[in-house]
């Protein structure tokens, strides 16, 4: 079993911050809130009788606090400044967890921090509370898969001679003709995907497809154009070329209902014409309530 547990924070503004055990480490009792989630339950007691019914529920959002002290007091003036510089309320926040082997990432902003102003010439001790808006913990890998991409099959130059064993040659590559792809989703929850359009020539129309449900967006797309759907953004964002895009889309496109359950989603696309110029990536994380 793999026992090294490591924090490190990625800044807005991409500076990094490095809990590993070299300059700073974690107490054996140093990570609060990273094992368990709330429930936020709301209830209406029945008008006659016991009880009552559940009228909604949420996973409500999550902070967590780090505790981290110093390796070594010679250089707590320096460690020192270097932490209260870097967790700044005013910048947004990954914070990655590496523990008993898993890398798993929340996204947060500074809830408290504190390093307390003590004895100079002993261990410090510092605390840091990330509040994540969405409580769940996203799988390090995102998975991004091209529906439409040419599968290798061997290098070239490639020769081979016609024999009995290959009296059809030898494939060198196989384009995904179905234009659809199962993705696995092992996490806890339903999740929501990013999809990536690119065309290599005239394409009219293109369409994502999840499951049953699509989002189509109406319009002619050039070579190199470039259409983003973006359904894990809350409201879902569409962009071509880096310019909001969102009021193109069909009126029958169901924004609400694009998620990938959790086992497997059946992810498609489609054209009026031109899909067969269409590539198209779906980047996506899986959800985890605890570590």
């Amino acid at each position: 079993m793999d026992t090294k547990v490591c924090i490190r924070f990625v800044r807005s503004d991409e500076r990094e911050f490095l809990i590993d055990g070299t300059d700073w480490k974690i107490p054996s009792k140093g990570l609060d809130g990273f094992g368990s989630y709330e429930n936020d339950i709301t209830t209406v007691d029945n008008a006659v009788g016991d009880g009552g019914i559940i009228v909604s529920d949420r996973i409500a959002p999550k902070d967590r606090t780090v505790t981290a002290i110093s390796r070594n007091p010679y250089l707590n003036d320096v460690l020192r400044k270097s932490a209260i510089s870097f967790f700044n309320p005013k910048f947004d926040y990954k914070m990655y967890i590496t523990y008993m082997g898993i890398t798993r990432w929340v996204k947060g902003k500074i809830y408290k921090f504190s390093i307390p102003a003590q004895n100079v010439n002993r261990v410090m001790e510092m605390n840091i509370t990330l509040l994540s808006p969405n409580p769940f913990f996203k799988s390090y890998d995102n998975f991004g898969k091209n529906i439409a991409s040419v599968v290798g099959m061997c290098g070239f130059p490639y020769l081979c001679s016609i024999t009995s064993g290959t009296p059809k040659g030898i494939t060198g590559g196989k384009f995904n003709f179905a234009k659809k792809v199962l993705l696995d989703n092992d996490g806890d929850v339903d999740t929501y995907c990013k999809a990536v359009i690119s065309a290599n020539g005239d394409v009219v129309n293109p369409k994502i497809i999840i499951n049953d449900n699509y989002v189509r967006v109406l319009d002619n797309m050039k070579a190199n154009d470039v259409i983003i759907i973006d359904f894990t953004q809350n409201p879902p964002t569409v962009k071509k070329n880096g310019v909001n895009f969102i009021g193109h889309c069909d009126r029958t496109s169901a924004f609400d209902d694009m998620q990938l359950p959790v086992g497997s989603s059946e992810v498609s696309f489609d054209a009026d014409t031109g899909s067969n110029l269409m590539n198209v990536s779906i980047y996506y994380n899986k959800l985890y309530g605890a570590i």
